[in-house]
Protein backbone atom coordinates (compact mmCIF):
# COMPACT_ATOMS: atom_id res chain seq x y z
CA UNK A 1 0.00 0.00 0.00
CA UNK A 2 1.23 3.52 -0.74
CA UNK A 3 1.48 6.63 1.50
CA UNK A 4 -0.28 9.66 0.02
CA UNK A 5 1.25 12.53 -0.93
CA UNK A 6 0.55 16.37 -0.99
CA UNK A 7 0.36 17.52 -4.00
CA UNK A 8 -0.63 21.20 -3.33
CA UNK A 9 -1.39 23.62 -0.91
CA UNK A 10 -4.71 26.11 -1.29
CA UNK A 11 -5.53 28.95 1.34
CA UNK A 12 -9.32 29.05 -0.31
CA UNK A 13 -11.46 26.25 -0.24
CA UNK A 14 -12.99 26.51 -3.39
CA UNK A 15 -9.78 26.47 -5.28
CA UNK A 16 -8.82 23.24 -3.46
CA UNK A 17 -12.41 21.62 -4.29
CA UNK A 18 -11.76 22.66 -7.90
CA UNK A 19 -8.38 21.00 -8.01
CA UNK A 20 -9.92 17.90 -6.41
CA UNK A 21 -12.81 17.46 -8.69
CA UNK A 22 -10.41 17.76 -11.58
CA UNK A 23 -8.36 15.08 -10.29
CA UNK A 24 -11.34 13.25 -9.34
CA UNK A 25 -12.62 12.89 -12.90
CA UNK A 26 -9.49 11.73 -14.15
CA UNK A 27 -9.93 8.65 -12.04
CA UNK A 28 -7.52 9.95 -9.36
CA UNK A 29 -8.71 9.16 -5.78
CA UNK A 30 -8.05 12.16 -3.55
CA UNK A 31 -7.65 13.14 0.11
CA UNK A 32 -8.02 16.98 1.31
CA UNK A 33 -6.44 17.64 4.68
CA UNK A 34 -7.49 20.16 6.83
CA UNK A 35 -11.13 20.36 5.26
CA UNK A 36 -13.05 19.39 8.49
CA UNK A 37 -10.60 21.75 10.64
CA UNK A 38 -11.02 24.75 8.05
CA UNK A 39 -14.98 24.39 8.11
CA UNK A 40 -14.76 24.47 12.18
CA UNK A 41 -12.37 27.35 12.66
CA UNK A 42 -11.87 29.16 9.19
CA UNK A 43 -8.21 30.42 8.71
CA UNK A 44 -6.32 27.25 10.62
CA UNK A 45 -3.65 27.42 7.91
CA UNK A 46 -3.80 25.95 4.38
CA UNK A 47 -5.77 22.64 2.72
CA UNK A 48 -3.30 19.85 1.72
CA UNK A 49 -4.48 17.85 -1.49
CA UNK A 50 -2.78 14.78 -0.99
CA UNK A 51 -3.43 11.70 -3.52
CA UNK A 52 -1.87 8.28 -3.47
CA UNK A 53 2.16 8.26 -3.82
CA UNK A 54 1.58 6.10 -7.09
CA UNK A 55 -0.88 8.89 -8.51
CA UNK A 56 1.74 11.62 -7.62
CA UNK A 57 3.02 12.52 -11.36
CA UNK A 58 -0.52 12.51 -13.10
CA UNK A 59 -1.89 14.37 -10.83
CA UNK A 60 0.86 16.99 -11.05
CA UNK A 61 0.63 17.02 -14.98
CA UNK A 62 -2.95 17.52 -14.86
CA UNK A 63 -3.06 19.88 -11.91
CA UNK A 64 -0.25 21.79 -14.45
CA UNK A 65 -1.79 21.27 -17.35
CA UNK A 66 -4.44 24.90 -17.86
CA UNK A 67 -6.87 23.13 -20.15
CA UNK A 68 -8.37 25.25 -22.55
CA UNK A 69 -9.00 28.72 -22.17
CA UNK A 70 -12.48 30.10 -22.74
CA UNK A 71 -13.14 30.79 -26.17
CA UNK A 72 -10.17 28.77 -27.67
CA UNK A 73 -10.87 26.59 -30.41
CA UNK A 74 -11.07 22.73 -30.08
CA UNK A 75 -9.00 20.91 -32.74
CA UNK A 76 -12.13 19.02 -34.93
CA UNK A 77 -14.60 21.44 -33.19
CA UNK A 78 -17.06 23.33 -35.34
CA UNK A 79 -16.40 26.67 -34.32
CA UNK A 80 -19.92 27.56 -35.46
CA UNK A 81 -21.78 25.01 -32.97
CA UNK A 82 -22.21 25.97 -29.05
CA UNK A 83 -23.13 23.20 -27.24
Amino acid sequence: MADNVTIARFNEPLEAEMARLRLQSAGIETFLSGENAGMMEPGLGPLQLQVNADDEADARAILADPGIAAGEDVEGADPDVTG
